[in-house]
């Protein structure tokens, strides 16, 4: 009887090749729903936990080693730093012996170090995770990068068609549209709606503030939504921003910000004492609960950072080792954060 490979559980398991690979070889723990669905599915297939604990995939192999690389916005920003703690973590139990996952941090505009650290890591790596904009000269390394047969992932917001192997991130549309429809439930007076983004070519940020701006329309809403500001990412970036709007805008009675530099936007509202302004924005964010208590922040569409991280490595290992090489979407769930759910 011909061994049970690792393809077929993770098929008849509805996971990936990688997560099947946790599971039997015990190479990363797993969540125990998972893990009782891969063994569950193992069993059908007649695989015995006494058999050897590596699997074949289309014949007997190694457990999957990959090389993998991250391009993030500096570690100032938000979330990225436990973003790539996550990654790290996950990314670990693949990388072969004697390597580690390769990180890079860059500012949001730094468009050229981006590109120069894409065609430094495609020398070291055969993945590469990326968090940029969407610019002609990111677009042009990753086209490079991606016919040497290096696979690159936008993670967060994608970029236009450049050669690029797949896009992991939520469904930006949804968001934008769900955080307008909590719009519509707050406001009862007229007044303006502010709307930050980080910048105009991140394409996720751009997708969410179109997609909030429609469903209002559709909604009737009457209230003027504002030309967006920038945060540029960054706390100090959102702090500014924040205080332009109250300078600038005395009837202010909403902010849209699904951007970085969120906590600037609290201290900004927190110290100008005016009441009344409802604060929609993505997270987590440093502080981000205390701010939800003290209903700083009314909303928050909170990204679950260690599942993008498992996802993104799980999808990752089980692209490369298959035959498939077409583009790929990963649609992950963010979370409704409000007061009373903290």
């Amino acid at each position: 009887m011909s061994k049970v490979t690792m393809t077929a559980i993770a098929r008849e398991a509805g996971v990936g090749v990688a997560t099947v690979d946790r599971v039997l070889n015990r190479r990363a723990p797993v969540r125990s729903v998972t893990e009782q669905k891969v063994l569950t599915a193992a069993s059908r297939l007649g695989y015995r936990l006494e058999q050897s604990r590596i699997l074949s995939s289309s014949q007997p192999v190694i457990a999957a080693q990959l090389r993998m690389g991250f391009i993030l916005l500096s570690s100032r920003y938000s979330f990225y730093q436990p973003l790539g703690e996550a990654l790290r973590k996950q990314a670990e139990p693949y990388q072969p012996s004697g390597s580690e996952t390769e990180f890079c941090w860059h500012d949001i505009n730094d468009v050229e170090a981006v590109a120069s650290s894409l065609r430094s890591l495609a020398k070291r790596v055969e993945v590469i995770g990326v968090v940029a904009l969407d610019h002609p000269l990111i677009r042009h390394a990753i086209q490079d990068v991606s016919r040497q047969g290096v696979r690159v992932y936008a993670l967060f917001s994608d970029f236009s068609p450049c050669g690029h192997a797949g896009f992991i991130g939520l469904d930006n549309q949804k968001a934008g549209r769900t955080a307008a429809w909590m719009a519509q439930h707050l406001l009862h007076k007229l007044g303006s709606i502010g709307v930050l983004l980080g910048d105009h070519r991140f394409t996720c940020q751009e997708s969410c503030e179109i997609s909030f701006r429609s469903y209002l329309r559709e909604a009737g809403i009457s209230q003027r939504v504002l030309e967006p500001l920038k945060t540029h990412e960054s706390i100090d970036g959102g702090y500014q921003a924040t205080q332009q709007l109250l300078n600038d805008y005395d009837d202010l009675v909403m902010i849209y910000a699904p951007c970085g530099g969120i906590e600037g936007v609290v201290r900004a509202l927190r110290q100008s004492g005016r009441k009344g302004i409802a604060l929609l924005c993505h997270g987590p964010i440093q502080g981000g609960e205390l701010a939800l208590i003290d209903g700083t922040i009314t909303l928050m569409l909170r990204h679950r950072i260690e599942e993008m991280a498992a996802a993104v490595v799980e999808h990752c290992i089980s692209q490369h080792s298959g035959e498939n090489v077409q583009f790929f979407r990963v649609t992950l769930p963010f979370e409704m954060m409000i007061r009373e759910n903290v």
